[in-house]
């Protein structure tokens, strides 16, 4: 069965673990994982591993700054003045006051402009998947049995934070924005401090994902679409899934080499090449076709991760 790649347009309503249920169902495979979930009514991209694709789940879910899938762009509509208990629509309004006509577009572009590259360590929210001791946030919450203080806050960087338009409703400013940020990162939280920065509240009203790295919304399909074609026409091959990782090419000798553990050939050959150190890369051979997931260490060595079907 065809490996590789599935992005999904994830519509409003449904989570992530809703779209990998009913892509099973429909492709009737059980071998699919979503590289990072987006909040039940968020929508956009969620891409999906499937096969030997999910060899490379690491690199999505774990922390790798110098690849692109470190980093994630939204799009979105927050409102200034009100506070829910999950920092999204889907949550009890907690506070709903006027904002000060003096909280302008510049005040706000000038407020979002401070987290921009700089140190940010952001709480999770208490309605989120992170995990404590065993159990998500969100369950402890609900249960009334979450301690604030056990929701550590974690260094993220926003490396883009910018206003696409600004409106006022009554006495409340929907403020629609984009942002780029690194893995980890709670856009619910970042509407909440940015209200808080500027005197008011802040809440998420509408999140769309355009981007995880080098992967983009414009080339995705709606789950709708995907559940009714069939599973080898949708997934995007090998080449495409391990595409945001650098490349090193593998002679056949090489393979064969690598099915006996002797690494001799690549390792001649990284000696002249012009990789930085601690870096992954994708060996591959003709049509661009990876047949394997290496680790290239700081002491121009290699270490074999994973083998692709050959």
């Amino acid at each position: 069965m065809k490996s590789g790649i599935i992005l999904v347009d994830k519509p409003a309503g449904s989570t992530s673990f809703d779209c990998i249920r009913d892509l099973k169902r429909a492709w009737k495979r059980s071998d699919l994982g979503h590289c990072g979930t987006l909040d039940r009514f968020a929508t956009g991209l969620l891409p999906i591993l499937v096969g030997d694709g999910l060899k490379l789940v690491r690199f999505f879910l774990e922390s790798y700054p110098n690849l692109p899938t470190y980093w994630k762009t939204y799009q979105g509509v927050l409102l200034l003045g009100r506070q829910t208990a999950t920092g999204d629509p889907e949550g009890e309004v907690l506070h709903d006051l006027p904002v000060p006509e003096s909280i302008d577009r510049s005040k706000i572009e000038e407020a979002m402009k401070t987290f921009e590259n700089a140190p940010y360590a952001q709480t999770p929210p208490a309605y989120s998947a992170k995990k404590i001791e065993g159990s998500r946030a969100s369950d402890l919450a609900r249960e009334g049995k979450l301690n604030p203080e056990s929701l550590k806050a974690v260094d993220v960087t926003i490396e883009l934070f910018r206003l696409i338009d600004l409106t006022r409703e009554g006495d409340k400013v929907r403020v629609r924005f984009e942002a780029r940020c690194s893995k980890g990162t709670y856009v619910r939280r970042l509407a909440e401090d940015l209200g808080q920065k500027l005197g008011t509240h802040g809440t998420l009203l509408e999140l769309c994902r355009t981007h995880v790295g080098s992967f983009k919304l414009s080339d995705a399909k709606p789950l709708s679409e995907l559940c009714t074609t069939a599973a080898d026409d949708a997934i995007l091959d090998m080449g495409v899934a391990t595409s945001f990782l650098p490349r090193m090419i593998a002679l056949d000798a090489d393979v064969e080499a690598m099915k006996k553990g002797q690494f001799a050939g690549l390792h001649a050959r990284l000696a002249n090449a012009d990789f930085p150190p601690n870096v992954y890369c994708a060996a591959t051979v003709a049509g661009d076709r990876p047949v394997a997931l290496l680790e290239l260490r700081s002491d121009q060595r290699i270490d074999f991760l994973r083998a692709f079907q050959i």
